[in-house]
């Protein structure tokens, strides 16, 4: 998987479009296609709706169809479908009003919405490269060609979050023996230090109690803190 994220990245497409949505589909059409969807859906929010709400605030077209196909993935029923093609038109209406001036953005989503119920993943290529050509299209209005590299791997990081989440690092393991207290709370195992006893290991445990093994083999019940 991080071979295919690296070599979307290092990909040099068009200058001003980005990657062709074929490039986009020989690297994750053999990726589930509800997770892609998620993945591109996570995406365009990120990257493109911000900027957008600032712009247009009163325009909430494309964050509809993004909903409409979020609620599509997660119910897939026939409701979801009909919303989602509705939201698609009004994107359509919004794409025309805008051409030329953040037209890619209601053009995403609206690729979105369509893939909800779609048979293949074809709208999920266009609207990753509606949102690449739209990240362009922001740098060069503000003539930051040199950010252009940044712009594919800001797609490929968000993507990378939802198709390879970071696994949760398992919380570390007390290192040594810990002083006992009866107000702790301790498990099978663990190493204990107690102020009489000293060094001893805890045998049995109870919802209240532990039983502890010392180091001449005896054995002694102590008191902990209920879970």
């Amino acid at each position: 998987m991080t071979e295919r994220f690296d070599r979307l990245v290092s990909l040099r497409g068009d200058p001003v479009k980005g990657l062709a949505a074929t490039a986009w589909a020989t690297n994750l059409s053999d990726l589930d296609r509800d997770l892609v969807l998620r993945a591109v859906l996570a995406a365009t929010r990120k990257l493109l709706l911000p900027e957008w709400i600032a712009l247009h605030p009163d325009d909430t077209r494309p964050q509809a169809a993004l909903d409409a196909a979020e609620a599509w993935v997660n119910t897939k029923s026939v409701e979801s479908i009909a919303q989602a093609k509705a939201t698609a038109k009004e994107c359509t209406a919004a794409r025309g009003e805008m051409f030329g001036r953040d037209h890619r953005v209601p053009e995403a989503a609206r690729a979105l919405a369509w893939a909800a119920g779609s048979k293949d993943s074809e709208h999920l290529w266009d609207a990753l490269t509606a949102v690449e050509g739209e990240l362009l299209a922001r740098i060069a209005l503000r003539a930051e060609y040199e950010r252009a590299p940044e712009q594919r791997r800001a797609i490929v990081d968000a993507l990378r979050a939802v198709l390879m989440p970071a696994e949760e690092a398992a919380p570390a393991a007390a290192r040594g023996p810990v002083p006992y207290t009866f107000s702790g709370n301790f498990s099978v195992g663990q190493q204990l230090i107690h102020a009489k006893f000293g060094n001893v290991t805890v045998a049995a445990a109870g919802d209240k109690w532990i039983d502890v093994t010392l180091e001449d083999g005896t054995t002694k019940r102590l008191a902990q803190k209920p879970k």
